[in-house]
């Protein structure tokens, strides 16, 4: 087969092969409750925050009942975050998410309030610091 016929016809096949291409714009990191030799017991309730430039929303979320829960952060800014849950048995932290990414983290909660926020440079001085409250 000459090389001119040859050409068009790799140039359909990867044109048809890219059809319907979807390309996925934000990249998720691990999760803790992926693995669990980590995750202390099921969550009970799973809580979406959003990290912005420069809030959490929601930014004070009640909780009815104690338990495990996770939560699952997104960073909808422009520049880094990550978050922290200050627990009863020591703080939990996300890793440090890029614009777009995705995590969970799971944390078990009794009865009581608990500050979480954007542990990165000035974020928490910034407004990126709220309450969980739970069974309260």
């Amino acid at each position: 087969m000459p090389l001119r016929a040859i050409v068009p016809a790799i140039l359909a096949a990867a044109a048809l092969g890219a059809c319907g291409e979807q390309r996925e714009t934000a990249r998720t990191t691990p999760s803790p409750l992926d693995d669990p030799a980590t995750t202390p017991g099921r969550a009970t309730r799973t809580i979406d925050v959003s990290l912005t430039d420069f809030r959490l929303e929601p930014a004070n979320p009640r909780l009815a009942r104690p338990g495990t829960i996770a939560f699952a952060a997104t960073n909808d800014g422009l520049s880094r975050h990550a978050l922290r849950v200050d627990g009863p048995t020591g703080a939990v932290r996300s890793v440090a998410l890029r614009p777009g990414e995705r995590t969970m983290i799971a944390v078990r909660l009794p009865a009581g309030t608990y500050k979480w926020y954007c542990p990165i440079a000035d974020h928490e001085r910034r407004g990126m610091v709220g309450r969980v409250r739970v069974a309260e």
